[in-house]
């Protein structure tokens, strides 16, 4: 007999994937009335107990109809779209920009806005944000070898990319020798997610398609990184030395450091996430998911599960 799937506690911070079609138009009222249903890339329909679920293929879970209806019920409606509609588009506006630069030493910014940069700011309530960790793989050997190149390939790679995880709407936390941690913040958790993951991949095209063509172009090494990424709970904590007078504010969480951990795990030039961001991610994302090992003991989590994003 087979067991069925764990049933989704509809209190549970969890993502529900829907198709969706324009039922119709009131230009009077303005109100757009729509058809939806749940995505069958996602789920199947399953019996069980004589009640029909909803059995979603990636978390082995069941919701049922009445539990999705009711967890939509008066849910507000963000929208967090990236400044540039391609990746792969703006690595080849950014490459011919970076050859010109290379060759001339003139700056050309990209033509998209990248939102500014600010601090992440306390919240008494609490609330869970996503952190990247970006890394240049043997960065001290490199340096080593050639400090001039490798200090001008860094400013670019610190710069570049940087830039666009302003064209996601997140933010950098700090920078970290070789590479620097980013998270991404807004009210709705599961459009975050999704701007996390579609950030991490778009690094990579950036890094792949744009600044190390450039940087070969100009004799010098490129570059090879490692990402991870993952969500969860975070605070601001006040560091003080108070003989010194140091004293200064710092994210706090566990979620930041399993992106961390997870992107040491990292072979070069890989995106890996947590299990905590799988679970929030959209469809699309979870179709380019693998699950690789892990030593979850590493972050205090026992067989904590990570995948490779591609």
């Amino acid at each position: 007999m087979t067991t069925p799937a764990p049933i989704l506690s509809p209190w549970k911070t969890g993502r529900m994937d829907f198709t969706m079609k324009v039922a119709g138009i009131d230009h009077a009222t303005r109100t757009l009335s729509v058809l939806i249903s749940p995505d069958p890339r996602r789920y199947d329909k399953v019996v069980h107990d004589g009640k029909e679920w909803c059995r979603d293929k990636y978390l082995q879970t069941l919701v049922s109809l009445d539990d999705m209806c009711q967890a939509m019920h008066a849910l507000p409606v963000y929208e967090l779209t990236p400044t540039i509609g391609s990746a792969a588009r703006y690595a080849i506006e950014r490459k011919l920009a970076l050859d010109q630069e290379l060759a001339t030493g003139k700056y050309t910014p990209p033509q998209q806005r990248a939102k500014p940069h600010q601090q992440v700011e306390s919240d008494s309530s609490g609330r869970s944000i996503s952190f990247m960790s970006v890394d240049i793989c043997g960065g001290t050997a490199l340096r080593k070898k050639d400090p001039g190149s490798f200090e001008r390939a860094h400013a670019l790679f610190m710069r570049e990319l940087g830039t666009l995880v302003g064209q996601f709407h997140g933010t950098i936390l700090s920078s970290t020798g070789d590479g620097f941690i980013a998270c991404v913040d807004h009210p709705a958790f599961t459009s975050l997610c999704d701007a996390t993951v579609d950030l991490g991949l778009s690094l990579l095209t950036v890094l792949q398609k744009s600044l190390n063509p450039a940087l070969q172009r100009a004799d010098i090494q490129p570059l090879n990184i490692r990402v991870g990424a993952d969500y969860g709970e975070m605070s601001i904590r006040k560091i003080e030395v108070p003989t010194t007078g140091f004293s200064k504010p710092e994210v706090a969480s566990d979620a930041l450091n399993r992106a961390v951990k997870i992107q040491e795990s990292c072979d070069p030039n890989q995106f890996r996430i947590g299990r905590d961001l799988y679970e929030l991610v959209h469809v699309q994302w979870l179709q380019r998911a693998t699950e690789v090992a892990f030593p979850g003991e590493t972050v205090g989590i026992t067989e904590y599960q990570i995948y490779l994003m591609r």
